[in-house]
């Protein structure tokens, strides 16, 4: 049994766990039955229907869209990474896109889901209260589906790393998946922070799926003069002025905005279309330097292996 446990030391967070050995035999897995999610988009303000289906094995994450009379079907591939923005957008070859998807794509890879159909009747997944947290508890109430096939993983064969101004991340050879995050902001209520975690669905339900995006209030009014936070508010993202969180509940965790970092973080690692074995670091993570990482991961074969659990 795997046990965790948190460590708290200036503002450092490690989730501590002995370590599982790498399973064999593991089956994909899907959901047992649709999910109805409806919500605003953060960035558009959309109202958003949006539906889970379970896939036959293989399929791997798709979006799936109406446009017209038209269905648009967009895999969870990195390539099809159009923007990274303030959030990571798909698109497919003609332009139509998907956006925000980190969020939907961090509990399924998190809870070891791999084949399911996303359909949406707008062109961003609705935002909830900022986090993770309302699709997890769904998936898990509806609950999940073992398929005959086996799971693949990329297991990663020598270190890798993109660096771009203060920005940084590194994945190294691993047995498992390990995923540790820092952040330096200049404010006060965020500064310094730091997480570490074994990437279970025990541990990401317990220390990381509830953790909101964040912004800052003097950002709000430029932000909607581009066309972005359209829908965002206290009811879906951690707001700050230069002193104070504005949200009257507070904060979730005290390193809340480094979860947040280790959530979105592994939203666009799952876009590597397996499971990724290796130890990741990043330093100043955003949604770009996250997606060049896997882009350089798979320049070379030379990178990684493809294993299958059986």
């Amino acid at each position: 049994m795997l046990h965790a446990k948190n460590k708290v030391e200036n503002k450092h967070i490690f989730i501590e766990s002995t370590l599982p050995k790498f399973l064999t035999a593991v089956r994909q897995k899907t959901l047992q039955n649709e999910i109805v999610f409806k919500g605003i988009g953060l960035h558009t303000g959309n109202k958003v229907s949006m539906k889970i289906f379970p896939a036959s094995e293989n399929t791997g994450i798709v979006f799936r869209r109406m446009i017209g009379n038209k269905t648009i079907l967009i895999k969870a591939d990195y390539k099809n990474v159009k923007s990274t923005k303030l959030c990571t957008v798909l698109s497919d070859s003609n332009g139509n896109s998907v956006s925000t998807v980190e969020h939907i794509l961090s509990a399924l890879y998190a809870l070891e889901i791999d084949n399911v159909f996303i359909e949406l009747n707008s062109n961003e997944i609705p935002v909830y209260d900022g986090s993770a947290r309302d699709f997890v508890k769904k998936i898990k109430e509806i609950g999940v589906e073992e398929q005959e096939s086996f799971k693949k993983y990329i297991k990663i064969k020598k270190n890798i790393e993109v660096k771009s101004g203060n920005k940084y991340v590194r994945v190294c050879p691993f047995d498992n998946t390990l995923i540790s995050t820092e952040i330096n902001y200049d404010h006060k209520l965020i500064g310094k922070q730091s997480i570490s975690i074994m990437l279970t669905p025990q541990i990401y339900e317990s220390q990381i799926c509830s953790a909101r995006t964040f912004g800052f209030l003097r950002d709000v009014d430029n932000l909607r003069k581009n066309g972005l936070a359209l829908g965002g508010s206290l009811d879906n993202a951690i707001v700050l002025d230069e002193n104070n969180v504005l949200n009257k509940s507070g904060l979730r965790f005290s390193d809340e905005f480094v979860r947040h970092k280790l959530l979105d973080f592994i939203g666009d690692i799952s876009l590597s279309g397996y499971r990724i074995l290796g130890s990741f670091f990043s330093s100043h993570p955003g949604h770009e330097i996250n997606n060049q990482l896997l882009k350089k991961i798979f320049q070379s074969p030379n990178n990684w292996d493809l294993i299958c659990s059986n």
